[in-house]
């Protein structure tokens, strides 16, 4: 007589990040889920860089004699190199954010609340400020540049998230993120492209909704910037954590339809419950 086959360990609620490949609309759902199962950490980690960048930020306009309230800048003029830098300090942001994602997609695939994974060490910390700042720079030039920032800013934007979820080395940790970005026909590349786009049209829009706002208001351009500056921080806070939780839902999502990670993590469960050891293993 056959003996019947074990059952596979069922996570106790539907996955954020369902374990196939994905359309890119599956895609940007998983991350929102992400960012909804996650928010208040993530969120909050994302409010205080956003907050630093536009301390960065602020005084380096000033200087250029821009202030946001006028609206749009002349990016013809001296403040192409302000705005190169604020692309660099972004990409940076939503790398480092990456951490936080990371984590949250290994609970998310291993089905255990995220605090059960415990807290960040310093070490880890480190490493992903470290790769965060290699990220920024060439996403700093590749704007500065023009075109080439569409090569610069993925090139190692998934670093953090690999850092977490793959457990590697600082150098193979950078392989393997820009390995990531780059194979498949540069899905994963253009998918990040496009979901940074789709948030930046969004945030200019309300940028400019709320210069507009400045009509019904009698302050003149330097008061008025301490209106849009919470405002930035506001509509940034929320773009980096679902652009870092969009990173995170891909490199699941690539894993599967390149490596076969979902068909692994299936058999796998039909011995065990799943664990973040399993998602560390690549091949």
């Amino acid at each position: 007589m056959d003996r019947a086959a074990p059952a596979a360990h069922q996570p106790p609620y539907e996955r954020a990040v369902p374990l196939r490949p994905l359309t890119l609309g599956e895609l940007l759902d998983a991350a929102m889920q992400l960012v909804h199962r996650n928010g208040r950490t993530l969120l909050m980690v994302a409010a205080v860089l956003a907050a630093l960048e536009q301390l960065v930020l602020y005084p380096i306009r000033l200087g250029e004699g821009y202030h946001p309230a006028s609206g749009p800048p002349d990016l013809f003029s001296g403040y192409w190199t302000v705005f190169a830098l604020g692309m660099g300090l972004e990409a940076m942001i939503i790398t480092a954010l990456g951490l936080v994602t990371g984590r949250a997609v290994v609970a998310d695939v291993a089905s255990v609340p995220a605090r059960q994974l415990g807290r960040f060490r310093p070490g880890i910390i480190a490493k992903t400020a470290l790769l965060a700042l290699i990220a920024g720079v060439p996403a700093l030039l590749g704007a500065f540049l023009g075109p080439v920032w569409l090569v610069g800013y993925p090139l190692f934007g998934l670093a953090a998230v690999v850092l977490y979820v793959e457990r590697q080395g600082l150098f193979r940790t950078l392989g393997r993120a820009s390995a990531v970005a780059f194979r498949g026909g540069l899905r994963v590349l253009g998918v990040r492209v496009l979901g940074y786009l789709a948030w930046a049209l969004l945030r200019f829009g309300f940028f400019l909704g709320v210069v507009a706002g400045q009509d019904f208001l009698s302050l003149d351009n330097a008061d008025y910037d301490w209106v849009l500056i919470p405002s930035f921080v506001l509509a940034n806070t929320v773009a980096y954590a679902c652009l870092a939780a969009l990173d995170a839902a891909l490199l699941i999502e690539s894993r599967a339809r390149v490596e076969g990670l979902d068909i692994w993590l299936n058999r796998a469960a039909l011995r065990r419950p799943l664990s973040a050891d399993l998602l560390a293993a690549t091949r």
